[in-house]
């Protein structure tokens, strides 16, 4: 099987402290191969073996609860997934587009997906958005991930169903590590 990158929703936020050569050392240990983390937000390649996405995803739910004595769910996608995510952005950023940023937010499944998209129209009508596989496509001025009306939906719906968001670069970076 090809590679598998996980991400981890939560981490080196909010008092959630998981050190990415930490995170390394305790996928290693439970038998994963070829583990390279990317930033300190969760980004983790690994080699699954023979192991499925489902089931590696659900594996490192439970490493890192025993770990770390607290839940840090998790999102496992495939290499191709990953690199059609990192493939070109699928909206164009506005003028000056140095002042904005394409992010993703990844979902578990297509249908989540969608029903993230519907609320998004709702909560922003003017945004330009798409859907990606299982990721919500979408744009922000710099300076305004946090505040974004978009952003805040996303921080909403965390707590309901499970997600992340992701800078496209991060993609990027992540589909050249996959291929």
């Amino acid at each position: 099987m090809s590679k598998i990158v996980l991400f981890l929703r939560g981490v080196n936020v909010g008092g959630v402290k998981v050190l990415m050569k930490d995170l390394s050392a305790l996928l290693a240990n439970a038998g994963y191969t070829q583990v390279r983390t990317l930033l300190a937000s969760g980004n983790v390649v690994l080699d699954p073996g023979d192991a499925g996405l489902l089931e590696v995803q659900q594996r490192c739910n439970e490493l890192l609860e025993a770990e770390y004595g607290r839940s840090i769910p998790t999102l496992a996608y495939s290499a191709k997934e990953i690199i059609q995510l990192g493939g070109p952005f699928p909206l164009d950023l506005p003028e000056p587009v140095a002042e904005h940023h394409g992010y993703l937010t990844l979902c578990e499944s297509q249908a989540h997906a969608q029903q993230l998209l519907e609320l998004a129209r709702e909560a922003a009508p003017e945004a330009d958005l798409a859907l990606t596989g299982r990721a919500l496509c979408w744009i922000v001025r710099k300076g305004q991930s946090t505040t974004d009306p978009l952003s805040k939906l996303h921080t909403s719906q965390a707590r309901k169903q499970l997600i992340t968001t992701r800078n496209h670069n991060t993609l990027v970076k992540l589909a050249s590590i996959v291929q």
